[in-house]
């Protein structure tokens, strides 16, 4: 049974899954960056890191800021369809992206001390693992395609 082909033969590659996480977090910054400059844009305010790593009390999270995070959800979601591709690992790569947004904050701006970066940080999470887990489960569901199989009916009876 070791010999015998497996339809996704996994082992254990720290490269790839080292690359993949980085390909994952450029995608997360480059996606709330992106959205966040063209809001910004269309609202003639100034952009600035402070607006991704918002995090003290005082500060406030506005609904610009609120609009990138959950449109970047989908951004993320997508990333992880398109690099992780199976729905098994959105969840570790998800919480993997938060956890270093959050250990990037507490470098930037010291620990998160505002409720609504905790809540806007937990529903990212959650609305971006839903999300790709859909999206990679779709795509693990689809037919795979015998090559070599005849599909003409044949008659077991006749030798």
């Amino acid at each position: 049974l070791r010999n015998m082909a497996q339809f996704r033969n996994y082992s254990w590659d720290p490269l790839l899954i080292i690359s993949q996480m980085l390909a994952m977090q450029c995608i997360f910054y480059f996606g709330l960056g992106t959205v966040m400059y063209f809001l910004a844009f269309l609202h003639v305010e100034e952009i600035s890191l402070d607006r991704i790593f918002i995090s003290k009390k005082g500060e406030m999270l506005d609904l610009m800021t609120l609009f990138a995070y959950v449109t970047n959800c989908f951004i993320t979601a997508v990333g992880l369809w398109y690099i992780v591709q199976r729905s098994k690992q959105c969840l570790d790569f998800t919480v993997t992206i938060h956890f270093w947004h959050f250990v990037l904050t507490c470098l930037y701006t010291g620990f998160p001390t505002l409720l609504s970066w905790w809540l806007l940080t937990l529903v990212s999470c959650i609305v971006s693992t839903f999300l790709g887990e859909y999206l990679c489960r779709y795509t693990e569901l689809e037919d795979i395609p015998l090559v070599g199989v005849r599909t003409s009916n044949t008659n077991t009876d006749n030798p």
